[in-house]
């Protein structure tokens, strides 16, 4: 077809995003203003540079993805940012105990899965398992030895008392020996006139020679004597005791000793059965040590995808043409924060006459003048929507174009309604 005339036409963004955050919070920064650039990035692939980071080079305990890590991922396309300074906190606690756990069993995974083959898998002769059955063997061995006592001894029945003796012998013996002597020397003393005998004498000076030469035997006396006295002791004793003991509460030690073995054999079944859940980890310990830490990589993942919503992005090229939130205000989850939209490629939104069919899929040719004293301007695009007015010859036809010039500058403005009289459309 040829010419078709323009009733109206406009000029639309082919990308308009009303940008916004997964979840609420404070606005804490805003780095986009009106008119700038942005930088797009998809979520996507920004989720699959954070998987990509993994851990520090030459230590596997590290992951290198923390609160720092992210922040310095996404600074270059974040437009606003949430507070979060709680996320950061919860993911880098979360991978100082992933490097914990990792020391702590991961980083000797080898050395460890061999120790627990031995303790654990019934090949190996001293583990668990065995030890088990030999434990349930032990006790059945037990039992069957106590009751062939207790019927030996023809206590198989109810006791009713108990008897205890006892039996004590002690002797002792012993002997000592005595000898004393002794040396008693007297003085005359001249006694006054009307004094009561006896009397307190003082007593002889202590450099006294004892061994005193008497002149006078008449005024003086020696007494001199020894004595010894010998002793000797020794004794025995010896005793028996006996008793029995009476209580209201009897007893089958025989039926009891059975009990003990059954309950005994109850608690290893369990344990058993414990050893025997865990035996089946055995040959594919290897593998299970992988997926725990992968197990504990993926719930750090999820505090780095919920530090990674606190930042606002923006999935494809275009200008910040309007901001509605400001750092300080309140944000609730799918609340527009920015809008950006794509400048490069546009929608011509036309309502055209013609009589003639209108194709999807026609290329589609724009020639306007955009004011008084301004050169005309030409833009080509493809058809991607049609529709016609039932008997009115219109049509309601979008065009996607290219609207940016060898020189890199933009051709139609965003939302630009174009004068119908200065502007003609040609459909082939």
């Amino acid at each position: 077809m040829g010419t078709a005339k323009v009733v109206s036409l406009n000029v639309q963004a082919a990308h308009v995003a009303f940008l916004c955050f997964e979840v609420g919070g404070i606005l804490d920064t805003r780095q986009a203003e009106l008119g700038e650039d942005v930088r797009d990035i998809q979520y996507q692939k920004l989720c699959d540079l954070l998987r990509g980071y993994g851990t520090v080079a030459g230590d596997g305990s590290r992951l290198k993805a923390d609160s720092a890590g992210i922040i310095d991922l996404v600074k270059k396309f974040a437009l606003a940012t949430l507070r979060n300074e709680d996320r950061k906190t919860a993911l880098d606690s979360a991978i100082n105990t992933r490097q914990n756990i990792y020391f702590a069993k991961h980083a000797n995974a080898p050395a460890i899965i061999s120790t627990m083959r031995a303790y654990y898998w019934r090949t190996s002769p001293t583990s668990k398992v065995n030890r088990l059955e030999m434990l349930s063997d032990l006790a059945n061995q037990q039992m069957v030895a106590l009751s062939e006592a207790y019927e030996e001894d023809d206590r198989v029945g109810v006791v009713k008392a108990t008897s205890s003796s006892m039996e004590s012998s002690t002797s002792s013996s012993g002997g000592g020996n005595r000898t004393s002597l002794f040396t008693q020397h007297s003085v005359p003393r001249m006694v006054p006139a009307n004094t009561t005998i006896p009397f307190a004498m003082p007593l002889p000076p202590t450099n006294l020679d004892l061994r005193f030469k008497s002149r006078n035997p008449s005024n003086s006396a020696l007494t001199v004597g020894s004595n010894f006295e010998p002793s000797d002791n020794w004794g025995r004793a010896a005793g028996a005791q006996s008793t029995t003991h009476v209580d209201y509460e009897y007893r089958i030690p025989h039926l009891e000793s059975r009990a003990k073995e059954n309950r005994a054999q109850i608690s290893l079944m369990d344990q058993r059965f414990e050893s025997y859940m865990f035996e089946q980890n055995m040959p594919h310990l290897e593998q299970i040590f992988k997926n725990e830490l992968a197990s504990i990589d993926n719930d750090v993942y999820q505090l780095q995808v919920a530090l990674l919503r606190s930042f606002l992005i923006c999935p494809f090229q275009g200008v910040v043409t309007g901001i509605y939130k400001h750092p300080g205000d309140a944000v609730s989850a799918g609340e527009p924060v920015l809008r950006v939209e794509n400048h490069r490629i546009v929608h011509l939104v036309a309502t055209l006459a013609s009589h003639d069919f209108i194709a999807i899929g026609a290329t589609a040719t724009l020639t306007s003048t955009l004011g008084a004293g301004k050169p005309p301007i030409s833009v080509t695009g493809k058809v991607i929507a049609a529709r016609g007015l039932a008997g009115s010859g219109r049509w309601e036809v979008i065009v996607k174009v290219d609207n940016v010039d060898g020189a890199g500058n933009y051709i139609l403005p965003l939302n630009y309604w174009l004068d119908p009289e200065y502007t003609d459309v040609t459909i082939i």
